[in-house]
């Protein structure tokens, strides 16, 4: 991870913790909370080039959730495992 530690990175997604980062010129937003009917949802927005929700995950707890995340081929095709060397994570 360019501009963070990895551990820190992560610890703050399963704390669902908003964060921001840039990965190949795209900068991705995720966060995880609690909606009203007690459900955890977590998700991950693309923010540039364009606003859109890319994945979301709902009724699985926080550790699942992460999990769930982290395996899924979100960023071009890759895991976030794949790809987060090349990610930067940066603060708005």
């Amino acid at each position: 991870m360019i501009n963070g530690n990895i551990d820190e990175f992560v610890e703050k997604l399963l704390d669902g913790e908003e964060v921001i980062y840039v990965y190949h010129g795209k900068k991705y937003f995720s966060q995880g909370y609690n909606l009203d009917d007690g459900t955890y949802y977590f998700e991950l927005q693309q923010w540039e080039p364009t606003v859109t929700v890319l994945w979301s995950v709902k009724g699985l707890d926080r550790p699942a959730s992460l999990d769930a995340f982290l395996k899924e081929p979100l960023f071009d095709g890759r895991t976030f495992w794949e790809c987060e060397k090349e990610m930067e994570w940066v603060d708005e």
